[in-house]
């Protein structure tokens, strides 16, 4: 694991998490924090998003802000703006996906802007 001195000197004061409250986002929001980042949550699971934000809180003394919102809308960089314009985020990892299961030409247009 990186020395959490080195890691917030590389990447700044704050991380950004997409898809936060299940699997590898979560999984991103739990090994953040003992390096000292604090973190921005998004995901539009609202009550799963709480908790993971909470067990993010007792891994490091860092501030933890969630953003509610589905990213397959257009107006989610509103939401996501509200809560990171008055920070500095060094490090984003996008992880929220929706991935069309199929041939990519078989797959209609509209499944794919999902």
């Amino acid at each position: 694991m990186p020395d959490a001195q080195t890691f917030k000197s590389r990447y700044g004061p704050w991380a950004l998490v997409t898809g936060a409250a299940r699997g590898l986002g979560m999984e991103f929001a739990r090994q953040i924090p003992p390096l000292g980042l604090n973190l921005v949550l998004v995901d539009m699971l609202q009550d799963e998003l709480a908790q993971v934000a909470g067990e993010a809180r007792q891994l490091g003394d860092v501030e933890v802000r969630t953003v509610i919102t589905d990213l397959s809308q257009p107006d989610f960089i509103d939401a996501v703006r509200q809560q990171t314009d008055d920070i500095e985020v060094g490090l984003l990892v996008s992880n929220a996906a929706h991935t069309p299961v199929g041939l990519f030409l078989d797959t209609p247009a509209e499944d794919k802007l999902k």
